[in-house]
């Protein structure tokens, strides 16, 4: 994320201010990492020492290439009018999506789920213009998804995260009952796609760039969803316990995955090569390294490696699970290693192992049947 670093002056002391230029709910916790860091409500900034180490920390957490700096500090407008005039239909609505988005980052839900929730309360606003949205009844909610849905022909789950981002607002902003919707659709039962072992080897063989070879390498040995994996600290991994740290994964929650010999190694490497600073993987400019380039580097190995040219990153995660059940490994440690809150998550791989469907038998089979029985009349 970008940010603008401008001079201020704290208690008579000299700072670094520090604005980001939008929202990553990670951002509290990189600015922690600087020591002497600080919040200010009165500037709405944070700040750090006026010092070279502190501004050289700050380069390697986000990268060089993302920090804007500004001579003078940048003034917040504040309206000057001593009469408040009544709000327009665009005001309205936008203090009511503002509202939305307060009470997402104050339960803490992904910059990711903000977002999402954002663009469908926004379209039921758009959809009843004149109207405001505490005035809308359940059967008008009823009709905008309705009709939505078949306009903009959603799937399955864009149409329930579009009734979970309205449930949110009616329920949790403006403190209405819950309610239920009929138009939530029926949960889809789909088998999640894997790679054989033979096709992860071919993959990762098509891949020649070291960190490239490395970042894939590592989602497949430890399960790792891609978020997590560009969220990796270098003191994330411990050598010497073979173990990854998982800070805040999928539902706020820390977990720990495996680390193979081989792993090691090619981490060992790549370390000595890249060298990186603080973050496991960064981008050219020092900062985190970016989940659209881990994609590229992913799309390109599958075309070289002739595999499924509809598997995703995701692909890799599925298959780590697969293929340790395949090779006896307990479902219970499985669903750890995932960070899996249910076990039923988890069961959905007892589907799609091959040992298991090698060994399963039709009981035609088991028929005295011989071919001289058929009519070839």
């Amino acid at each position: 994320m970008r940010l603008q670093v401008f001079p201020l002056t704290i208690d008579g002391q000299k700072r670094i201010g520090i604005r980001p230029l939008g929202f990553d709910r990670a951002f509290p916790g990189m600015m922690k990492q600087i020591t002497g860091s600080r919040w200010t409500p009165d500037e709405r900034c944070w700040h750090i020492p006026y010092n070279s180490d502190a501004y050289a920390k700050l380069r390697i957490l986000f990268g060089e290439g993302q920090i804007e700096v500004l001579e003078n500090r940048p003034v917040l407008r504040k309206d000057k009018s001593s009469v408040v005039p009544p709000p327009s239909t665009s005001l309205r609505y936008g203090e009511a999506i503002n509202h939305l988005e307060q009470q997402l980052r104050v339960q803490r839900y992904s910059w990711n789920t903000v977002k999402t929730y954002k663009n469908f309360f926004a379209q039921l606003l758009a959809f009843y213009p004149e109207r405001a949205p505490k005035e809308l009844e359940k059967k008008e909610i009823l009709h905008f998804l309705l009709t939505q849905s078949e306009r903009r022909n959603w799937s399955a789950s864009t149409q329930n995260q579009a009734v979970n981002a309205i449930k949110f607002y009616y329920e949790k902003v403006l403190g209405q009952p819950r309610a239920f919707y009929e138009l939530r659709p029926r949960k889809e039962k789909k088998l999640p796609g894997v790679f054989s072992e033979q096709e992860v080897q071919r993959l990762i063989g098509a891949v020649r760039n070291l960190k490239h070879r490395t970042i894939l390498m590592l989602i497949y040995s430890g399960g790792l969803r891609i978020g997590e994996s560009i969220r990796l600290r270098k003191a994330d991994v411990s050598f010497d316990r073979k173990t990854i740290f998982i800070k805040a994964g999928k539902g706020k929650k820390d977990r720990y995955t495996v680390l193979s010999d081989k792993m090691i190694d090619q981490l060992s490497t790549y370390l000595e090569s890249y060298k990186p600073a603080y973050w496991l993987f960064e981008g050219q400019d020092g900062g985190q390294y970016s989940a659209s380039s881990i994609q590229k580097v992913f799309r390109k190995a599958v075309k070289e490696a002739g595999v499924n040219p509809y598997a995703t990153v995701h692909t890799l995660r599925h298959s780590f699970a697969t293929h340790l059940l395949e090779r006896g490994i307990d479902l219970r440690y499985i669903q750890e290693l995932l960070g899996h809150s249910s076990s039923e998550t988890t069961q959905i791989y007892t589907h799609i192992t091959s040992r298991a469907r090698n060994k399963l038998v039709s009981p035609l089979d088991f028929l005295d049947i011989g071919e001289e029985s058929s009519d070839k009349t």
